[in-house]
């Protein structure tokens, strides 16, 4: 006795391509040289956004993780505008993990001295998203009474948007 199939040739598709996905994922993670073919997706723009969401979906060990955070928040702060969420979901996932926090500190430097509206303003949302209330301060305070009247403008903007500092 044959049961007739209820699904759509469409749907039965997407489960084929999902089981092959999800294969694929599973032998590209057990291959010899999975991290460094990682590494090399993740730095290259036409490979980055699939780089980002198999990091957003899979999980690292902290020396992985020490590795791939400078390029993520470097993605999340100035990279190509399409792969700025998926970078965000990446550092939202392990915020709880102090790299994020340390290599966030360490970097803060180097895109405060950038003087880039467009970096300070990136760089704030990702702070206000990842609750780092600290180094939130410290970007607003750079912002605050500017002489450039768009950097200036982004401390405005967060204390009217956000109703803090």
């Amino acid at each position: 006795m044959t049961t007739k199939n209820i699904y759509s040739e469409e749907w039965l598709s997407v489960k084929e391509a999902e089981n092959k996905f999800l294969s694929a994922k599973y032998y590209f993670r057990q291959s010899h040289d999975f991290f460094e073919q990682l590494l090399l997706a993740v730095n290259s723009l036409s490979e980055q956004g699939a780089a980002l969401r198999f990091i957003r979906d899979e999980e690292f060990d902290d020396s992985e993780l020490e590795k791939l955070t400078p390029i993520i928040i470097s993605i999340a702060v100035d990279g190509n505008v399409n792969n700025v969420p998926f970078a965000r979901e990446v550092l939202i996932k392990y915020v709880a993990n102090d790299i994020i926090k340390n290599k966030l500190t360490s970097m803060l430097g180097e895109f405060l001295n950038s003087h880039d509206e467009y970096i300070y303003r990136r760089l704030a949302e990702l702070l206000l998203f990842l609750n780092y209330n600290e180094l939130r301060g410290k970007l607003m305070e750079e912002c605050k009474g500017n002489k450039d009247e768009n950097i200036a403008e982004i401390y405005a903007d967060f204390i009217n948007r956000y109703n803090m500092v």
